[in-house]
Protein backbone atom coordinates (compact mmCIF):
# COMPACT_ATOMS: atom_id res chain seq x y z
CA UNK A 1 0.00 0.00 0.00
CA UNK A 2 2.92 2.29 0.72
CA UNK A 3 4.12 1.70 -2.82
CA UNK A 4 0.77 2.89 -4.18
CA UNK A 5 0.79 5.96 -1.92
CA UNK A 6 4.33 6.76 -2.95
CA UNK A 7 3.32 6.56 -6.62
CA UNK A 8 0.36 8.87 -6.00
CA UNK A 9 2.58 11.33 -4.09
CA UNK A 10 5.16 11.25 -6.88
CA UNK A 11 2.48 11.84 -9.52
CA UNK A 12 0.91 14.59 -7.43
CA UNK A 13 4.23 16.35 -6.77
CA UNK A 14 5.17 16.05 -10.46
CA UNK A 15 1.80 17.52 -11.45
CA UNK A 16 2.18 20.41 -8.96
CA UNK A 17 5.71 21.16 -10.14
CA UNK A 18 4.54 20.97 -13.79
CA UNK A 19 1.65 23.35 -13.08
CA UNK A 20 4.03 25.78 -11.35
CA UNK A 21 6.42 25.68 -14.30
CA UNK A 22 3.53 26.31 -16.71
CA UNK A 23 2.29 29.19 -14.53
CA UNK A 24 5.79 30.73 -14.47
CA UNK A 25 6.11 30.39 -18.26
CA UNK A 26 2.67 31.93 -18.83
CA UNK A 27 3.40 34.81 -16.44
CA UNK A 28 6.80 35.51 -18.02
CA UNK A 29 5.25 35.33 -21.50
CA UNK A 30 2.48 37.73 -20.50
CA UNK A 31 4.97 40.27 -19.15
CA UNK A 32 7.16 39.91 -22.23
CA UNK A 33 4.23 40.37 -24.61
CA UNK A 34 2.99 43.29 -22.54
CA UNK A 35 6.34 45.06 -22.86
CA UNK A 36 6.49 44.37 -26.57
CA UNK A 37 2.93 45.63 -27.07
CA UNK A 38 3.70 48.77 -25.04
CA UNK A 39 6.82 49.48 -27.10
CA UNK A 40 4.99 48.84 -30.39
CA UNK A 41 2.10 51.08 -29.33
CA UNK A 42 4.46 53.92 -28.42
CA UNK A 43 6.27 53.52 -31.74
CA UNK A 44 2.98 53.55 -33.65
CA UNK A 45 1.81 56.69 -31.82
CA UNK A 46 5.15 58.36 -32.58
CA UNK A 47 4.91 57.46 -36.27
CA UNK A 48 1.33 58.69 -36.53
CA UNK A 49 2.28 61.93 -34.77
CA UNK A 50 5.20 62.47 -37.16
CA UNK A 51 2.93 61.78 -40.13
CA UNK A 52 0.33 64.24 -38.81
CA UNK A 53 2.96 66.93 -38.23
CA UNK A 54 4.38 66.36 -41.70
CA UNK A 55 0.94 66.69 -43.28
CA UNK A 56 0.24 69.78 -41.17
CA UNK A 57 3.53 71.36 -42.28
CA UNK A 58 2.76 70.52 -45.91
CA UNK A 59 -0.68 72.10 -45.64
CA UNK A 60 0.79 75.17 -43.96
CA UNK A 61 3.36 75.43 -46.73
CA UNK A 62 0.60 75.28 -49.34
CA UNK A 63 -1.39 78.01 -47.59
CA UNK A 64 1.63 80.31 -47.27
CA UNK A 65 2.58 79.66 -50.90
CA UNK A 66 -0.95 80.44 -52.05
CA UNK A 67 -1.01 83.69 -50.06
CA UNK A 68 2.37 84.72 -51.48
CA UNK A 69 1.13 83.95 -55.00
CA UNK A 70 -1.91 86.16 -54.40
CA UNK A 71 0.31 88.98 -53.09
CA UNK A 72 2.60 88.63 -56.11
CA UNK A 73 -0.38 88.76 -58.43
CA UNK A 74 -1.68 91.90 -56.66
CA UNK A 75 1.71 93.57 -56.97
CA UNK A 76 1.92 92.67 -60.67
CA UNK A 77 -1.51 94.20 -61.26
CA UNK A 78 -0.60 97.33 -59.27
CA UNK A 79 2.63 97.75 -61.22
CA UNK A 80 0.75 97.21 -64.47
CA UNK A 81 -1.59 100.04 -63.59
CA UNK A 82 1.26 102.36 -62.60
CA UNK A 83 1.97 104.97 -65.23
CA UNK A 84 4.68 107.56 -65.64
CA UNK A 85 2.06 110.24 -64.90
CA UNK A 86 1.49 108.68 -61.46
CA UNK A 87 5.20 109.09 -60.74
CA UNK A 88 5.34 112.69 -61.94
CA UNK A 89 4.45 114.23 -58.58
CA UNK A 90 3.81 113.35 -54.97
CA UNK A 91 0.12 114.20 -55.31
CA UNK A 92 -0.29 111.90 -58.32
CA UNK A 93 1.55 109.11 -56.45
CA UNK A 94 -0.73 109.56 -53.43
CA UNK A 95 -3.78 109.47 -55.73
CA UNK A 96 -2.44 106.26 -57.26
CA UNK A 97 -1.93 104.73 -53.79
CA UNK A 98 -5.51 105.66 -52.87
CA UNK A 99 -6.81 103.92 -56.02
CA UNK A 100 -4.76 100.80 -55.18
CA UNK A 101 -6.13 100.72 -51.62
CA UNK A 102 -9.68 100.91 -52.98
CA UNK A 103 -8.97 98.00 -55.32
Amino acid sequence: MKNNETKHLNILSTAVIGCMIIAIILTAGTFSLGRTADHDTKEAVRNVSLLYLSELATRREQVVSQILDEYTNDIDIALGLLSSEDLSSTENLQAYQSRMKQL
